[in-house]
Order: structure tokens, then sequence, then C-alpha cells
């Protein structure tokens, strides 16, 4: 039995890396949250830590779906990226900041997506 060898460009693995640990960031806040809520986030939307796991969780299975090259890894992590910059927009004290803020993660994370996302399948 022959084995596939499985080639990944480099914007590939960047992005997948840049999910990952935006995955693992989402993840530590939502479980900060449930231990002692984030003041005063936590007060402005009470399903703050909810919101966070929930975009962490999606952003791994993106990290995990990117690495084996698939396109649903690239739309979860488009999903997982717009719910956690609506919820920050929602809950930052300074809006312009935390759009500023958002429009640069989101940068981060599209940019070696959309240079990538032709070798997904």
């Amino acid at each position: 039995m022959a084995s596939e060898v499985t080639k990944r460009n480099a914007s590939i693995i960047i992005a997948t890396l840049f999910f990952g640990i935006f995955g693992v960031l989402a993840t530590m806040v939502g479980v900060v949250d449930f231990v002692n809520p984030i003041i005063p986030w936590g007060h402005r939307l009470s399903m703050l830590g909810e919101m966070a796991l929930a975009v962490g969780v999606l952003s791994l299975v993106a990290t995990s779906l990117l690495w084996k090259l698939r396109q649903l890894g690239g739309y979860l992590g488009v999903v997982s990226f717009v719910i956690a910059f609506v919820v920050n927009v929602y809950v930052g004290e300074h809006l312009i900041l935390h759009v500023i803020a958002g429009v640069v993660a989101g940068l981060v994370l599209f940019v070696p997506l959309a240079f990538g996302w032709k070798s997904l399948s």
C-alpha cells in the first residue's frame, strides 16, 4: 500500500498555525470567564464564556481540517472569526479600537488562507 504524500504550501501552514493560536486563546478566554466573569465585558454579554468557547472549538476544528487541506476548515475559520469579531465589537468599550484590532486579526488570519485556498479540497 503506497502512502500518499500530502503537500502543504507555506500559506496553509501559516493559516493553520494562526487559527490554532486563535483557537487556543479563545478557549482560554472562555475558561477564564467561566471561572471568574471578565469585567466589564462579562457583564455586558452574559454568554461571553460560551461564545468564546464556541469560537475556540470552531477555530481548533478549522485548524485540524486546514491541516488536512479541507475547504471546510477555511469556512469554519471564517465563521469562528466572524463570531469573535461581532462579540469583540459588541463588548468593547472603545468601538474604533476594537474594530481596528479585529480588522488586523482578520488580516493575519485570512491573508495566508486566501493565498493557499486553491490547494484546499
